[in-house]
């Protein structure tokens, strides 16, 4: 019984050691890095069970794209039902079954020895793919950032496809069967946003991508929001929003550019102005060139006009969906510089000023020998002089 008992640990012992996380990844979970992990059976290998596969694949370790990618060793390869596959460290995908057929319930196994790794597409029912009814899904920021296996399917409601999304904001796109193949999005012709119980024909994927679809106003949300779709037989596609409670859209203002970088992130990070609604300030070392305002994680852009060009100490107004704004001088740095950023929800108008080091200083000034303090409260930049606070565009803040 010891003996038994010692073995047991000393399996257990080599498995948590030797144990790595593996995760399968492809067009049938929209790549999602974390999405589908493999199980460690008893005897060491890894084995994962797929409900509805098709498409190319790779297998991925720790659940992230800074993991390391195993996939086939020349592009083009494949493997069948029933047959194994020596995986190579890679970029190239892997492509499983037979073309044009998905697998359900497929079962795939992963050994590794000596740093070899060998999957083997163990079993799948077959089906074709052409034979499949059409399903339809709506993506956005909303579903984990534009994740397809995240998308939420219109599902046919006393003849009618449905689709219910419990926090509809940003912008979206309709997509088909999982895939970005086929698409739907803005209208083509009139450029408009979705409102509330009005019927909106999508435009289709043609040469280039449609734009992504939002609301009329583009800080509009809706909370269990309800849509309809209606697929015609000449292949429109009608979107109609038919329920829901409004809610406008939560989130932080970023300001992503060629000098801060293209991210939104901590360091492209407004702040709320303290006392003024609606207002909001960073104060960046370094600032010039190409940038955007950004409402959240690059769910709603403003940007410029071809004719917007910034320079300093003037206010702009910003266009939703707008091109980068350009400054005047690409070539010229500006130190110390506050960028303000006033924005009206109702109407969607968004303005912004960039004020660079000294020109606000020498706007609250009263007399040449007047001295002025710079200190920073609640994350806004303040001159006090004579014990009043101004920001620095002049202004009394109380």
């Amino acid at each position: 019984m010891k003996k038994i008992y010692s073995f047991i640990l000393a399996m257990f012992a080599v498995l948590s050691v030797s144990a790595t996380d593996y995760y399968l990844i492809g067009d049938f979970n929209g790549w999602n890095p974390s999405a589908t992990q493999f199980t460690q059976a008893t005897d060491g290998s890894y084995e994962v069970t797929v409900a509805d596969f098709k498409g190319a694949i790779k297998v991925l370790t720790d659940g992230s794209w800074d993991g390391i990618q195993y996939g086939a060793v020349a592009k083009g390869d494949s493997v069948l039902v029933g047959n194994s596959y020596t995986l190579q460290q890679g970029e190239e995908n892997l492509k499983v079954g037979k073309p044009g057929f998905g697998y359900r319930n497929a079962k795939f196994k992963l050994q590794v020895a000596d740093d070899v790794h060998t999957l083997t597409f163990v079993s799948g029912e077959e089906y074709d793919l052409s034979s499949a009814p059409t399903t339809y899904q709506i993506i956005g920021g909303f579903t984990n950032n534009w994740n397809l296996a995240d998308a939420i399917q219109f599902e046919d409601v006393e003849g009618v496809l449905t689709a219910v999304v419990p926090d509809l904001n940003g912008t979206f796109k309709i997509i088909s069967n999982r895939s970005y193949d086929e698409q739907w999005g803005t209208n083509w012709e009139t450029g408009a946003g979705l409102e509330f119980n009005v019927p909106y024909v999508l435009g289709a994927k043609g040469d280039n991508e449609p734009a992504n679809l939002g609301f009329a106003n583009p800080f509009a949300g809706y909370t269990n929001a309800k849509l309809t779709l209606n697929v015609g037989e000449d292949g429109t596609m009608t979107l109609t929003l038919v329920d829901g409670e409004f809610a406008k859209m939560e989130a932080d203002w970023h300001i992503p550019g060629t000098v801060l970088g293209w991210n939104c992130d901590e360091a492209q990070r407004f702040s709320p102005v303290a006392g003024q609604e609606n207002t909001y300030e960073i104060l960046v070392p370094e600032f010039g060139a190409d940038f955007k305002l950004v409402y959240g994680n690059w769910a709603l852009e403003f940007g410029a006009t071809d004719s917007i060009k910034w320079e300093l100490n003037k206010e702009y107004t910003c266009t939703f969906k707008g091109g980068n704004i350009h400054a005047i001088d690409d070539e010229t740095i500006f130190v110390d510089c506050i960028i303000t950023l006033t924005v009206n929800y109702e109407t969607a108008e968004v303005k912004f000023m960039i004020v660079s080091e000294g020109s606000g200083i020498n706007d609250v000034k009263a007399d040449e020998k007047a001295t002025a303090t710079k200190v920073i409260e609640n994350g806004q930049v303040l001159i006090i002089k004579d014990g009043v606070r101004y920001n620095m565009m002049g202004v009394k803040v109380e």
